[in-house]
């Protein structure tokens, strides 16, 4: 996140911002859900609990930064509202090297960032909710939301 960041010539509070949120994003990831859902509220299944409860943990701890709060609470999922904080932290989840699938495909998209922001916003996305749709596992409505903003001609 923070060499991106510096690629895209943001200033280096904001590129400590930056490294904030890809640093936190994960960090309840290890939590039990069960343990979370009180943070997170209704409607997250297990895979994603982790995100919206980190989101409200920090917020309980005074954080106030909307946007990165919401980058962190739907990372996984994306969502229709994101800034390029948003956008960014849901690729570099999807895309963060030590993942042991895809290796040369997330390789050449990560190859592509930050110029092609647009481009490889959709191929995550689009791959991501196929993997879902060929599970049969429902789709949050963030995803669709999201998908149908960043693939809008």
């Amino acid at each position: 996140m923070g060499e991106w960041a510096g690629k895209l010539g943001l200033d280096e509070s904001e590129q400590v911002r930056w490294m904030a949120a890809g640093n936190l994003h994960d960090a309840l990831k290890d939590a039990p859900p069960g343990e979370l859902r009180h943070l997170a509220g209704p409607g997250w299944s297990d895979p994603l609990v982790h995100g919206p409860a980190c989101a409200e943990r920090l917020r309980e701890d005074g954080v106030r930064d909307e946007e990165l709060l919401l980058a962190i609470a739907c990372h996984s999922t994306g969502h229709p509202d994101f800034g390029v904080l948003g956008e960014f932290l849901y690729l570099a989840d999807y895309l963060e090297p030590g993942r042991g699938f895809m290796t040369a495909e997330r390789a050449d998209l990560r190859s592509r960032l930050p110029a092609d922001r647009q481009g490889v916003l959709i191929a995550v996305a689009r791959d991501r909710i196929a993997k879902l749709l060929n599970r049969g596992m429902p789709l949050h409505l963030d995803s669709i939301r999201f998908w149908n903003r960043v693939a809008a001609p």
